[in-house]
C-alpha cells in the first residue's frame, strides 16, 4: 500500500488565513479542507479521517481550547496545531497542557506552518511507529516450537502479506488475539491502528452506537457525534473477538461495512468510507451457528476466506517446558520477584494436565505458584485442582477420552506407515488413501516429526 495523502483541517474565522495555508500546504501535496465555524469542522470530522488540525484558539461561537476539549470527550480528536493572533500566553501553556501538538502566533510565514505541520505528521507516524513495536513484541509472544505451533505462524505470517478477511478460531485461552496481532503487525496496515472489539463484551443496546459511532441527538443521552470503532481502525486493521455473539442486526451492518467499505452512523443518512481489515475470532462453531439460523450465511464466507484455527493447549503439550519458562520470565518481571526454579517433577505434572483454559489458564498457574512459593517451586506448590487431576489421569499409554484413542491409534498407523515407506510422505498418502496437503496437515497436529520415523 502506497503512503495515503495526509489530509489536513484548517479551522478559523478569517477567510484569507485559512485560504493561505490550503496554498502552502496544498503545494507540498497535501489535502486541505477548511472550516469557518466549529458546526462544520466537527461534522468533517466525524465524516471522514482527518490527520491534523489547525485550530484557532479565537473563534466566534466557541474558542479553540473548548472545542478541542469537546473533540476529545467524543473520541474525535487529531493531532492539533493552535494557532491564534490574539492569545495569552496562558492560553498557549493551557493549549499545550491539554495536547496540543504545537502553537503558531499569527502572523506566519507559509514556509513556517508547513515545517510545523510536516512535524506534526511526523510525531503522529512515530507514535504509531511506536505502537506497532508494542504490537509486533505482542506477535513475538507466540510460544512454542511444536509442529502445529510452527505451521499455525507460518499461516499467519503468509495471509499477513495479503489483503484477505480471516477468521481464527479456537478454544478460550488458545491465543487468538497473538495471531490476529501477529497478521496485523507483519501486514502493509502495520502503521495504521490496530482497534480490539470484544464483541461479547458490548452491551446489546451499545452494539451499533461503538461499533459505527452516532450523530448528536440520534438517541437520549447522545449530546455529541462520536466515531464508531471501525472509523478509529481506518488504514488499519480490526479485531472482531468473539463475533459470533453479534446480533443479527449488528452482523448485518458488518456485511454491508465488509461489501462496501461504507459505515452508517446512528441518526445519519450519510455514509462513511472507511478502509478496515477484518479479522475475526471466536470459540463457537459458526458452521453450526450459520445452519440453526443464528449467523448469517452470507457474512460468514466474507470473513471467513482465510480460516485459521489455534489448538488447544492439549494438542500441543510438547511446548509446555518453553511456555513455563516463558511465563517464569514475564511473571516474575510483572510482580517484581527474583525468577525461581521448577522441579522437573512440576513440569511433567502440568505436561499432564489437560489445561481445559489453555494457554491463559497455564499462565494463571504459573503466576500463583511463583507468588506463594518458597525458593524454588516444587509439586507441593502446584494447585490442589491439578493434583488431584493428574493423580487420576490414566498412564500416558493410555488414553482417557474416545478423540484421545483415536488421535493415538491414527498417530500409531500414521508412523508405521512412513517407516515402511520410508519417510516417503506421497507414497504414504497414496496408500493411505488421502491427499499429500491432508496428510501434511495431520502430522503437524499429531505432533509427528522427522525424528519419530527415522529414529
Amino acid at each position: 500500500m502506497n503512503a495515503p495523502q495526509p489530509t489536513i483541517l484548517v479551522l478559523d474565522d478569517e477567510k484569507n488565513i485559512r485560504r493561505s495555508i490550503e496554498i502552502a500546504l496544498e503545494q507540498e501535496g497535501m489535502h486541505v479542507l477548511s472550516a469557518h465555524d466549529a458546526a462544520a469542522a466537527l461534522r468533517m470530522l466525524t465524516e471522514r479521517v482527518i490527520d491534523a488540525l489547525i485550530l484557532d484558539i479565537r473563534l466566534g461561537e466557541i474558542d479553540g481550547l473548548a472545542f478541542f476539549r469537546k473533540l476529545q470527550s467524543e473520541g474525535l480528536a487529531v493531532p492539533t496545531i493552535f494557532i491564534s493572533g490574539h492569545a495569552t500566553l496562558s492560553e498557549a501553556a493551557q493549549a499545550a497542557r491539554i495536547g496540543g501538538f504545537d502553537f503558531l502566533e499569527k502572523p506566519f510565514s507559509a514556509e513556517k506552518i508547513l515545517i510545523c505541520v510536516q512535524r506534526c505528521l511526523e510525531h503522529a507516524s512515530l507514535q504509531r511507529r511506536l505502537e506497532r513495536i508494542g504490537q509486533q513484541e505482542a506477535a513475538r509472544r507466540i510460544v512454542g516450537d511444536s509442529p502445529v505451533i510452527r505451521q499455525l505462524v507460518a499461516e499467519a505470517l503468509r495471509v499477513a502479506a495479503t489483503q484477505a478477511n480471516v477468521l481464527v478460531t479456537g478454544e478460550s485461552g488458545t491465543g487468538k488475539e497473538l495471531i490476529a496481532n501477529t497478521i496485523h503487525a507483519h501486514s502493509a496496515r502495520k502503521d495504521g491502528p490496530f482497534i480490539k472489539v470484544n464483541c461479547s463484551a458490548i452491551p446489546e443496546n451499545l452494539v451499533e452506537s461503538e461499533l459505527f459511532g452516532y450523530e448528536r441527538g440520534a438517541f437520549t443521552g447522545a449530546n455529541g457525534a462520536r466515531r464508531g470503532l471501525f472509523e478509529a481502525a481506518h488504514r488499519g486493521t480490526v479485531f472482531l473477538d468473539e463475533i459470533a455473539d453479534l446480533s443479527l442486526a449488528a452482523q448485518a451492518k458488518i456485511l454491508r461495512v465488509v461489501q462496501s467499505g461504507e459505515v452508517q452512523k446512528l441518526g445519519s443518512d450519510r455514509a462513511t468510507h472507511v478502509d478496515v481489515r477484518v479479522i475475526s475470532g471466536t470459540h463457537k462453531d459458526l458452521r453450526e451457528a450459520v445452519s440453526e439460523g443464528r449467523f448469517r450465511e452470507d457474512l460468514f464466507y466474507r470473513l471467513s476466506v482465510v480460516p485459521l484455527r489455534v489448538p488447544p493447549l492439549r494438542e500441543h503439550g510438547e511446548d509446555i517446558p518453553l511456555l513455563v519458562r516463558f511465563f517464569v520470565k514475564q511473571l516474575c518481571a510483572k510482580n517484581n520477584l527474583r525468577e525461581k526454579e521448577i522441579d522437573e517433577e512440576v513440569v511433567a505434572e502440568l505436561k499432564r494436565y489437560t489445561w481445559p483454559g489453555n494457554v491463559r489458564e497455564l499462565g494463571n498457574v504459573i503466576e500463583r505458584m511463583l507468588i506463594m512459593s518458597g525458593e524454588r517451586i516444587s509439586s507441593a506448590d502446584l494447585p490442589e485442582e491439578i493434583s488431584e487431576a493428574t493423580a487420576a489421569a490414566p498412564e500416558a499409554h493410555g488414553a482417557s477420552t474416545l478423540k484421545q484413542f483415536r488421535d493415538k491409534a491414527e498417530r500409531d498407523f500414521i508412523l508405521e506407515t512412513l517407516r515402511r515407506n520410508g519417510g516417503n510422505i506421497t507414497q504414504c498418502a497414496l496408500e493411505l488413501g488421502v491427499r499429500r496437503t491432508y496428510l501434511h496437515r495431520r502430522l503437524a497436529q499429531l505432533g509427528i516429526g522427522k525424528k519419530d520415523y527415522f529414529a
